[in-house]
């Protein structure tokens, strides 16, 4: 999967946790908040930064996100 994660006026966030829940796999956001994971169909992806709520979104089979934190 791909996805884009975003502070809520639309700036990347940088160095974001992506994880995939129950796993220790996971990647952090690059300099455009961009990031590339491999999952299965029903994984839930775990989104973490400091400063900002934790969220958690099933990956119901999706390829791209865009992810507001």
């Amino acid at each position: 999967i791909k996805g884009t994660v975003t502070d809520s006026k639309g700036e990347p966030i940088i160095g974001a946790n992506i994880l995939e829940k129950g796993t220790t796999n996971g990647t952090i956001t690059d300099m455009d908040g961009n990031f590339t994971l491999s999952v299965p169909a029903d994984a839930t992806l775990t989104i973490t930064y400091v400063g900002y709520q934790p969220l958690s979104i099933a990956v119901k089979g999706q390829r791209n996100f865009n992810i507001k934190m």
